[in-house]
């Protein structure tokens, strides 16, 4: 039996390195905002003001960061999948077929 529509295929793996890239560069970004931001808030703001944000900014928006990537990686995944669910739908239907 022939594999039909190897692009969706191609696709679909395309989707899963894409959504591992982002979930990789995720965890880097939660990291670094996560440690270097709580410390640049520590400098206070210019000519020695008071920081606007305080030493909370930076750990907010590691786990911003970490939220979004983290939604960004589960819909590349679900696109991934959901490809291959349809063409193992397709799959099966022709298999069912009656022989002509």
């Amino acid at each position: 039996m022939d594999i039909k529509f190897k692009t969706l295929r191609i696709i679909s793996v395309v989707f899963k390195v894409i959504a591992w890239i982002v979930a990789a560069f995720t965890i880097i970004g939660f990291l670094v905002m996560l440690i270097g931001g709580a410390a640049i808030s520590q400098f206070g703001g210019r000519y020695g003001a008071p920081s606007m944000f305080g030493p909370l900014w930076g750990v907010g928006m590691a786990f911003y960061i970490l939220l979004l990537g983290g939604i960004w990686f589960v819909s590349l995944l679900a696109g991934a999948e959901l490809i291959l669910v349809i063409l193992a739908i397709e799959e099966n239907t022709r298999s069912l077929k009656p022989p002509i």
